[in-house]
């Protein structure tokens, strides 16, 4: 079975569909935008949509012979390097993936595309090497350099791309992607989503059995914050900023106050949802979310996802993250 077409960044998907409407695809483009939103698959299926025998108003039909292929990495005029277990893509390798192959014309379809991901991984050498081919390239090869660091790459290679910017998805298209494609069931899907900051690499690097243990942190901590003392307060926070030997405390801190974002969310949706309408990120904990409601109004809601929001800010400081949660326990 083929890839599902992208899911989100609409703008960029309605481009490319007129741009090959109309024949005008850029030969160089560089997709820019965070780790984990859709970037390559964005690349393969306008590697298909070039390609694709029976493409219909710029669209790919995703089940003919040359989309699957392409879908698998198995279609001769689709070349895509990385840098595989190193940390760099050589000149070598630049050299005997794009440059030895660029000038020939396609052997089996339309268009020849050549897909560097991540391009940022381009060493200087590299770079230098592609100049030349970027700023003229065959009449039929397209290149599409991918980044989530485009300011790594040298301006005179920044300079030859179109540039097609990418911005984070929404958490439900995440969610949407973490079912459809990686079969997760909808519960761990929305609840990885919530924390993942519209990435879907970074909800697949979650690891599932931690969230549990970092949810109920996060749940103690809003109860804590509700009413309790201020001792009960600094006890929840100091819970919160303990940290697995193998994670650090910045990281675990991090993923923690994403829980406590996301729980904040529902319990808003909760306040303001008729009975039976609210969708929640925790399913699981509706019970527990519910018996919050009233001592979270919307207006608290409102200012504790705020004080949440500027101690996720701190962190990305390097605050220490031990004053964090207990600024955090306290304000909320």
């Amino acid at each position: 079975m083929t890839r599902p077409p992208p899911v989100g960044h609409a703008r960029v998907q309605a481009l490319l569909r007129q741009a090959v409407g109309r024949g005008r695809v850029p030969q160089t483009l560089l997709f820019a935008g965070p780790e984990g939103v859709g970037k390559h698959t964005m690349a393969r299926t306008l590697a298909q949509t070039l390609n694709c025998p029976v493409a219909l108003e710029g669209v790919a039909c995703g089940t003919c012979s040359v989309c699957v292929r392409i879908d698998k990495g198995q279609f001769s005029d689709v070349v895509e390097v990385d840098n595989g277990e190193i940390a760099s893509i050589s000149i070598k390798s630049i050299r005997e993936r794009v440059l030895d192959l660029v000038g020939y014309r396609p052997f089996e379809g339309r268009r020849r595309v050549f897909i560097i991901d991540p391009a940022d991984a381009l060493s200087v050498q590299a770079q230098d090497a592609l100049l030349k081919t970027l700023e003229e390239p065959p009449p039929a090869a397209i290149l599409i350099l991918i980044s989530a660091y485009p300011d790594a790459l040298r301006p005179t290679v920044l300079s030859r791309c179109r540039r097609v910017r990418f911005g984070v998805l929404a958490d439900s298209e995440v969610a949407q992607v973490l079912q459809g494609r990686h079969g997760l069931d909808a519960a761990s899907a929305r609840m990885r989503a919530a924390l993942a900051g519209g990435s879907v690499s970074r909800a697949l690097a979650l690891d599932g059995a931690e969230l549990e243990g970092d949810r109920a942190l996060a749940m103690d901590l809003i109860r804590k914050a509700a009413a309790q003392p201020l001792d009960a307060k600094l006890k929840a926070a100091a819970e919160m900023a303990k940290s697995p030997k193998h994670r650090r405390a910045r990281e675990s801190l991090a993923i923690r106050l994403a829980h406590v974002s996301s729980l904040l969310r529902d319990i808003g949706t909760l306040t303001t949802s008729a009975v039976g309408t609210a969708v929640l990120a925790n399913t699981e904990r509706e019970e527990d979310l519910r018996e919050l409601v009233r001592a979270y109004p919307p207006d608290r809601v409102v200012t504790a996802f705020g004080v949440v929001a500027r101690g996720q800010a701190a962190l990305d400081r390097n605050a220490s993250p031990k004053i964090v949660a207990d600024w955090v326990a306290v304000r909320m």
